[in-house]
């Protein structure tokens, strides 16, 4: 009989223990939403919503020094049965493009520059974005042309020396 009840108080305490490191554990996600919940985008742009009939993802501008010129990148597609002119704004420059029904464009083809982009590099830039006779205004990255955005570097564009490069030109003197 006494095996029988030293048992019992064994289970009692791993059932005791179980309980308060449940209790203790429960409340680690209270405070932080599931990743699920929050729509984000995973991409170096941004998605512009609300537009209706119009889809548009991954929305950056490739530029370089403040002030200077910015080429459009992202894509956009028309899901309705009628040519929309798609248009981005930046101050005073403005870039379009018109895109047949049910098409999907890859802004980078059309050669889309916005000028004069207050912002540079590593900066969020404001701009409005437009479609379908609806504008919605949207921060949007500026990302170096740099790796696979180097080809997309606008017209004009000289990059930076690399450290490498100025090592080399300080070595010699």
């Amino acid at each position: 009989m006494c095996r029988v009840k030293q048992n019992l108080r064994t289970r009692g305490r791993a059932l005791a223990v179980a309980v308060v490191l449940a209790a203790g554990t429960a409340g680690c996600s209270v405070n932080s939403p599931f990743q699920t919940a929050e729509t984000q985008s995973i991409a170096d742009g941004v998605a512009v919503t609300g537009i209706d009939g119009v889809d548009v993802d991954n929305i950056a501008l490739v530029g370089g020094e403040e002030g200077g010129d910015a080429t459009v990148t992202g894509a956009v597609e028309n899901t309705t049965a009628e040519e929309i002119t798609f248009t981005i704004t930046a101050g005073s420059s403005k870039a379009s493009t018109a895109i047949g029904p049910h098409t999907l464009v890859t802004l980078e083809d059309e050669d889309l520059t916005l000028e004069g982009i207050k912002d540079g590099a590593g900066d969020m830039t404001s701009v409005e974005v437009s479609a379908g006779g609806t504008t919605i205004p949207v921060d949007v990255p500026v990302v170096a042309p740099r790796g696979y955005y180097e080809e997309y570097a606008p017209e004009g564009y000289t990059p930076p020396p690399t450290p490498s490069e100025t090592e080399g030109e300080s070595e010699g003197h």
